[in-house]
């Protein structure tokens, strides 16, 4: 059966676990998701957003229902959402690719179990032993 994937979007600021970073004025601030990130999918935009660049580009990863991003708070609406936003469409596209891809793997290797099962039926219905 194949497995549905509902694209992951940031939904708000979650302030009462936003707060100080420990880095100077630069605050740890958790964003709430739709819904939990598969480990994969966190694991792609966590690589994704390390490898992107932009001017004002700060430190973010995800941890299952949560996005972090260490910046600035008057930072994060103008300069970082539209950029993880950005990372984000690019996981889930990347991971409905997987998901689509992992299928037609199941498919095809449950397709090749039934024609071996075929064959070995066909072989058994042929073979005479007297």
């Amino acid at each position: 059966m194949a497995e549905t994937f509902t694209g992951i979007k940031i939904k708000e600021l979650d302030d009462a676990a936003s707060g100080p970073s420990g880095e100077g004025a630069l605050h740890r601030l958790v964003l709430k998701l739709s819904h939990r990130a598969p480990g994969l999918w966190a694991d792609y935009f966590n690589r994704a957003w390390n490898q992107h660049i932009y001017m004002m580009k700060r430190r973010a990863a995800v941890f299952g229902d949560t996005l972090e991003i260490i910046c600035m708070p008057d930072e994060l609406e103008k300069d970082h959402v539209p950029e993880l936003n950005k990372v984000m469409a690019e996981t889930n596209e990347a991971y409905k690719r997987y998901i689509a891809d992992r299928e037609r793997t199941r498919q095809a290797e449950e397709e090749r179990a039934k024609r071996q099962k075929q064959e070995l039926s066909e072989l058994k219905s042929r073979l005479k032993f007297d």
